[in-house]
């Protein structure tokens, strides 16, 4: 059985890497936005009904979830066969994000549309990159969530937590990723 949990900053890929892996084992792929925020990007959603969605998911034999989440998403990463983290630089998250934001513009598929909003998005996702781990962050602040704390956490879990820096790595797992019969 597998359960994977694919986790990393804004722009590394995380939801590109879960479409493509869900369909693999042939479970549907669990956005962590949509369970983080109304509507997947709305107003935040009281912490215990986070808890008690994750629960649920977490106790099923098979999953594949993404999301940058730690503190409420606990209970996934202890039940992952796999963590995925996918660790890209700065500069190639950042362009992902540019294009993904454009791209959406021109489709009229964006939800924050403008120039502003995307600025605003690039500086609170930079400081997932260039940031340091936050000592007084609770398992709610996940504008608090950086680089350095994800690797803090998945430490602990280093036995099961696949790092990828590159599309090569990535590939590298998907091709231990098992597959429906």
């Amino acid at each position: 059985m597998a359960r994977i949990l694919i986790v990393g900053g804004a722009g590394s890929g995380k939801t590109s890497l879960g479409r493509r892996v869900a369909p693999m084992i042939g479970v549907p792929l669990i956005e962590l936005d949509q369970i983080g925020y109304e509507g997947g990007a709305g107003p935040k959603r009281p912490l215990d009904d986070k808890v008690t969605e994750i629960a649920e998911i977490a106790a099923r034999q098979q999953w594949v979830a993404e999301g940058i989440y730690l503190g409420w998403t606990d209970v996934l990463i202890e039940r992952a066969t796999d963590i995925v983290w996918l660790d890209v630089p700065w500069r190639v998250a950042r362009w992902r994000i540019i294009r993904r934001h454009w791209s959406a513009g021109r489709s009229g598929a964006n939800p924050h549309g403008g120039w502003r909003n995307l600025r605003a998005f690039l500086r609170s996702a930079r400081r997932y990159y260039v940031g340091r781990t936050v000592p007084d962050r609770l398992p709610d602040d996940d504008d608090k969530v950086t680089r350095s704390e994800t690797k803090r956490v998945l430490a602990a879990y280093r036995s099961k937590v696949i790092r990828c820096r590159n599309s090569r790595q990535i590939e590298r797992f998907l091709n231990t990723v098992p597959k429906v019969v």
